[in-house]
């Protein structure tokens, strides 16, 4: 969950007075007890693994159970993570302990060293990199358990391919907004100046533009060689009409089976395929996989992201701030108890925004994300089908049609039978009684709460073969859906930017 894990880093290298909220720990005594916490949370970890390495070498037929266990606890265990690197910047007293710490001199006045924020999440770093040592043993009984005979890396080449996503991912947007703190302590007249202001405002869209370059040389992505596959998806780009700068290949060691499209425009859009997936798919489901990337370019999508973001963001900042003021400008009396109690804990109202927007984007970004992604999924049907609607196979002969405008019964098992094999291993079926399984039902939703549980997606895309219609009412409605968002958003910052102020607005972004 990297869009979340962003909000926590940042929620947590915002200015807020740590101290307040600890429990008065000295910070001798905060960085002994930061460190037990860290050490116990990573005991959990090496008792995952023991626990992986000891089934699988003692029964290699259990692998697909183990790994099923592995990765259920493993995401648990990151809630346990983030909980206690959160405890410890809070309760423990680490948070208070590196604001009172690390000071520099500047024009004659300790300040906050430069990017010292990042020094607030520092156990959650060390618990990460911590679980990335750990882990390896457990992942490499697995792979070498699933995929005999496979090299798979080097403890240290593990750490760097974890590294390397967490960057690009997770570690980019955090240093911009720590940077931007940093620049506000060191050289505030130009932090707040009108040219950065608008910068900023748009630099979540300009991360989105520069993302793919920074992707090649931060994964360490390579272009896929000239061969077969390589003539082969050339061909179907330009059947469906689709520009890219390269087909890349993201080595993984066969630890993932992934495609992905990054890039606005062509000249700076890549299309990335993981070496696994490379292999395992035939030429067929892999022509599908990338016909459900060039999808989501053909219907915009990565646009509408961008722009759904930037609305986003603004507007909950002209909410936050139109709020703000009707408490200032509030003369009952029991809105004047809660303002002056607000007085004492002012630096943490900047945490609540932080909150509203995970809550905001999971609902709301995960309702676009799921709509966009079924129609990739129609498009990546469509880009394998031929002409013949009740057509029962493919040869070498069948003829498709240019661009992605037809669709056969033979495109939609092959793009089902490509998200089965990239979704890995299933449940046998539910089990146990109606709650439990209802609850099973509810936390494979919120695993998959941006692109929906692959079996409801396999069973939409099946259910076309003798339902066409539903294609063409689902295409209506994700296209409602997303004017209705766009210009609901627009309409929200028109009214609440007037209401606000639209200089106050710009000086709060």
């Amino acid at each position: 969950m990297p869009i979340f894990l962003v909000l926590a880093l940042v929620a947590a290298c915002l200015p807020v007075r740590w101290a307040e909220a600890s429990l008065g720990f000295e910070p001798p005594l905060a960085v002994a007890l930061t460190g037990g916490a860290v050490a116990l949370v990573l005991s959990f970890a090496l008792a995952l693994r023991r626990f992986v390495v000891r089934t699988v070498c003692a029964d290699p037929s259990r692998r697909f159970e183990v790994a099923r266990h592995y990765g259920t606890w493993r995401r648990r265990l990151f809630f346990v993570n983030l909980g206690t690197a959160a405890a410890c910047v809070t309760a423990l007293g680490w948070g208070a302990a590196v604001q009172s710490e690390v000071y520099v001199t500047a024009d004659g006045q300790l300040v906050l060293a430069p990017f010292a924020e990042l020094l607030v999440p520092l156990p959650y770093f060390a618990i990460l990199l911590g679980c990335w040592l750990i882990y390896f043993g457990a992942e490499r009984a697995l792979h070498a358990a699933q995929h005999p005979g496979r090299p798979f890396w080097s403890r240290g080449g593990y750490v760097l391919y974890n590294a390397r996503q967490f960057a690009l991912l997770v570690l980019l947007p955090v240093l911009l907004v720590t940077g931007q703190q940093t620049l506000g302590r060191f050289a505030p007249e130009a932090a707040q100046s009108d040219a950065f202001r608008a910068a900023m405002l748009c630099a979540g869209p300009l991360l989105v533009l520069v993302l793919p370059l920074l992707m090649k040389p931060v994964l360490g992505l390579k272009p896929l060689q000239p061969g077969p596959a390589r003539a082969r998806l050339e061909a179907l780009a330009r059947r469906l009409h689709f520009r890219c700068t390269d087909f890349l290949v993201w080595h993984t060691n066969g630890g993932a089976v992934n495609a992905l499209i990054a890039g606005l425009v062509p000249r700076a859009r890549y299309v990335v395929f993981t070496d696994r997936l490379l292999e395992e798919l035939p030429p067929d489901e892999l022509d599908a996989v990338l016909g459900h990337e060039i999808g989501h370019a053909k219907h915009m999508h990565i646009w509408l992201y961008a722009l759904f973001l930037l609305l986003s963001l603004s507007t909950i900042a002209a909410l936050v701030l139109f709020l703000g003021q009707r408490l200032d400008a509030a003369e009952a009396p029991e809105w004047v108890r809660v303002r002056d109690t607000l007085v004492g804990f002012e630096s943490w109202l900047v945490l609540p925004p932080v909150a509203l927007t995970g809550a905001y984007l999971f609902v709301v970004f995960g309702a676009l994300s799921r709509r966009c992604e079924r129609q990739a999924d129609v498009y990546g049907c469509k880009a394998v089908s031929c002409a013949n609607a009740r057509c029962t196979g493919h040869d070498a002969t069948t003829v498709f049609p240019d661009g992605a405008r037809c669709l056969c019964p033979t495109g939609v098992r092959t793009f089902a039978r490509a998200l089965d094999r990239v979704s890995g291993p299933q449940d046998a079926g539910p089990r146990g009684s109606a709650p439990g399984r209802a609850w099973r039902a509810f936390v494979e939703w919120v695993k998959h709460w941006s692109h929906g549980p692959i079996p409801k997606r396999i069973d939409y895309l099946m259910g076309l073969i003798d339902r066409p219609a539903d294609e063409r009412r689902f295409q209506r409605r994700a296209f409602a859906f997303k004017c209705a968002l766009v210009l609901g958003l627009l309409s929200a910052l028109v009214l609440l930017g007037t209401q606000v102020g639209w200089r106050t607005l710009l000086d709060a972004l």
